[in-house]
């Protein structure tokens, strides 16, 4: 798609959203990115503006948080006009037993992991279907298609957001928007290395790098014809 003009990063402060800002950017694209954590939003942002690639945008948001996308958003269209590209990609996991996994735990992960992509998309598609043009990409991961122990609640927000990204794919093609979803294995992220520090440590070097997961994204916004709407494309480690 030629005609691409702004896309919104979510998780955007480091890790994969970082890269994705950072490839999006030097292909000429408006980027927003946001995230909770005001200094790696900062951090990025002066990264991509010191490069001189496109416009980068950066703001603090709980994207769990109906009012804050709303604020982000509409600040975002009254910026740009348009947003063209979305990209799902802020993520929390616990470790932990499911037996052990606290309420609260569970609610943040599918709050923040599935139910930030559903406000995205609630939030956003309107101005997509207005446009007649859109490029949804949810980030899953390989745990969205297999159940792993000791991270059931993360595993039931990427399975969640492989269902999602199906049935949103199947209420739109009519407004030429494409929703998909990639599915990486084990990437050497910040969140990789908080779960085990040292099973990072000692893994890192097999893992997937983070440009080379948002390469693969750049790779499904670009390609009009390559992915089928509607996918779940694996990034094996």
């Amino acid at each position: 798609m030629s005609n691409l003009n702004t896309a919104l990063v979510t998780g955007g402060g480091r890790g994969i959203g970082k890269e994705t800002a950072i490839l999006l950017s030097k292909r000429g694209l408006n980027v927003i990115i946001c995230s909770r954590n005001q200094k790696e939003i900062e951090s990025t942002v002066k990264e991509i503006k010191s490069s001189g690639n496109g416009q980068i945008l950066g703001r603090k948001c709980d994207i769990s948080v109906l009012s804050q996308v709303n604020t982000l958003v509409n600040e975002v269209l009254d910026k740009y006009g348009q947003i063209d590209v979305l990209i799902n990609n802020a993520g929390i996991t616990h470790v932990k037993k499911l037996i052990d996994t606290t309420e609260e735990e569970w609610d943040q992960t599918l709050d923040i992991n599935l139910k930030g992509t559903f406000l995205l998309c609630k939030a956003i598609v309107p101005h997509m279907i207005e446009n007649n043009c859109g490029i949804i990409i949810n980030v899953s991961s390989g745990a969205g298609k297999v159940g792993f122990e000791d991270i059931s609640a993360y595993c039931a927000s990427k399975f969640g957001m492989i269902g999602l990204t199906e049935s949103l794919s199947r209420e739109v093609p009519n407004y030429n928007i494409r929703v998909m979803a990639i599915c990486p294995g084990e990437v050497a992220t910040k969140m990789q290395e908080d779960v085990d520090k040292q099973y990072y440590e000692l893994n890192k070097h097999k893992m997937l790098h983070p440009r080379t997961v948002a390469e693969k994204i750049a790779d499904m916004i670009f390609s009009d014809n390559k992915y089928e709407n509607g996918i779940a494309v694996d990034l094996p480690s």
